[in-house]
């Protein structure tokens, strides 16, 4: 029978943790990492208690970690099939270092150094500047052979960013030179400092609020971008406090609400003309 972790919030750390549980357990089997339906899945292979290998696509070996570390708060659910191993992918094994702990921790150094992550969001649907779509920025990575070619077409720019995967260097610099596009518009957390101010002094308690509220609506924590659907939620809250402080107050975080929305919809369409 298999162990099963319903994943309904993911928090940094989470996949340590099931990882560390498997390995204390001295587990032979397949832990599956699920990023919803219709979305490839990401295994991890243990033998008793040791990680062996990690595939996702022609993604493999200790990269595979980095993507699921990065991509923590995109994981819905994790399980674990038990059962003997009959043949591994020498391609896809893990090198770093021979405990869980020193895997994890080179892995952790890796995001924390990261200069792609903050504009790396690997659930939104994207498209490319010739008009071809894909659902998600996960599957162009589980794909990345199909999309070499196009990435590399991308000229170099003194704004390209490192990255531990050179996969997340391409497409970084293919989202900077709108190469690729994300499908869904998305509103900067530069242009919030307006909107914020708009209802400033903030309490603590609205304030720890409203911090809380943000990172639950990121695609993970170093995000830069919300997508506008998220935004809509936020900006929610934020004129739910601003009429409690005055009905004027109120009507100018509409008026602002309404013009970032219009702006940030504009900046869409134009980049994906």
């Amino acid at each position: 029978m298999g162990i099963n972790f319903h994943i309904s919030s993911v928090r940094e750390g989470t996949i340590f943790n099931v990882m560390q549980f498997l390995s204390l357990e001295k587990v032979t089997g397949i832990l599956n990492i699920s990023f919803g339906r219709h979305l490839p899945e990401s295994t991890i292979y243990f033998v008793t208690g040791n990680v062996t290998t990690a595939e996702f696509g022609t993604i493999v070996g200790d990269a595979v970690l980095d993507m699921l570390l990065c991509q923590e708060y995109a994981i819905k659910e994790v399980s674990f099939a038990p059962g003997r191993i009959s043949q591994l992918n020498e391609q896809a094994i893990i090198v770093r270092a021979s405990s869980l702990s020193g895997v994890m921790l080179n892995v952790s150094k890796d995001v924390d150094k990261c200069e792609s992550r903050p504009f790396i969001y690997g659930m939104l649907p994207m498209q490319t500047n010739d008009g071809r779509k894909v659902d998600s920025l996960l599957s162009v990575m589980y794909d990345f052979p199909n999309w070499n070619e196009f990435l590399l077409a991308v000229p170099r720019s003194d704004n390209d960013k490192g990255a531990p995967l050179p996969q997340c260097v391409l497409l970084h610099r293919a989202l900077s030179r709108s190469a690729f596009t994300y499908q869904v518009p998305l509103v900067s957390l530069k242009s919030l400092r307006s909107l914020l101010d708009i209802v400033q002094p903030l309490s603590e308690k609205e304030s720890n609020n409203l911090r809380g509220y943000m990172r639950s609506l990121l695609p993970h924590p170093k995000a830069t971008h919300m997508s506008i659907e998220r935004f809509y939620a936020f900006a929610s809250a934020i004129e739910s406090i601003a009429q409690r402080r005055s009905s004027e107050v109120g009507d100018k975080a509409r008026r602002a609400i309404h013009l970032l929305i219009q702006n940030t919809t504009k900046m869409s369409e134009t980049a994906n003309v």
